[in-house]
């Protein structure tokens, strides 16, 4: 991929400072997205819900090698999430058309649950959804420890993976 090209970048802002960099990234003009839920917390008589980091630090951020770079010197608490690779560490770059699947499986109520090493030996069939908001994501189905039903997974290589329970008729097999 060219250095010019717009592309996302897997990246942590260290001391769940992941907020902050994207309100920072963004009255720069750069798009950015951090995986958030709604939560709520009790004080005295009152109840206030916020909006959280599901992950703590994880962000991502949409621009080109060039941008980000110049965005990273800025701000020295965000750093690319890197992969080794032929000897040297590489920053991970999540192709567009999984990234928008990720977003939507996220603002549709998934859960990010673990980094993808931990769940990676528990990988099964590989899954369409076929109706609903997620309508045309691909993912694969998990069994996770301590839950009945089968978790559907979108993943992204070296970071994360976001689950949801989806019921099987909303569920069609892809052939590898």
């Amino acid at each position: 991929m060219a250095e010019n090209d717009e592309q996302w970048f897997a990246m942590r802002a260290t001391y769940g400072r992941n907020m902050m960099a994207q309100r920072q990234l963004e009255s720069w003009g750069l798009e950015s997205f951090v995986p958030t839920h709604q939560c709520s917390t009790k004080r005295g008589h009152r109840v206030k819900i916020s909006t959280v980091p599901i992950v703590r630090d994880l962000i991502f951020v949409h621009s080109t090698k060039d941008m980000v770079q110049e965005a990273k010197s800025k701000i020295d608490y965000l750093h690319y999430i890197t992969r080794p690779m032929e000897g040297r560490n590489i920053p991970i770059e999540v192709p567009s058309e999984q990234m928008e699947q990720f977003m939507l499986f996220c603002e549709s109520g998934g859960e990010v649950v673990a980094e993808v090493e931990d769940a990676e030996h528990r990988v099964g069939e590989k899954v369409r959804v076929t109706r609903g908001a997620l309508k045309g994501v691909e993912g694969r189905l998990i069994k996770i420890q301590g839950r009945r039903a089968r978790c559907f997974t979108v993943r992204i290589e070296g970071v994360c993976t976001a689950v949801m329970e989806l019921k099987r008729e909303e569920l069609e097999k892809i052939d590898n």
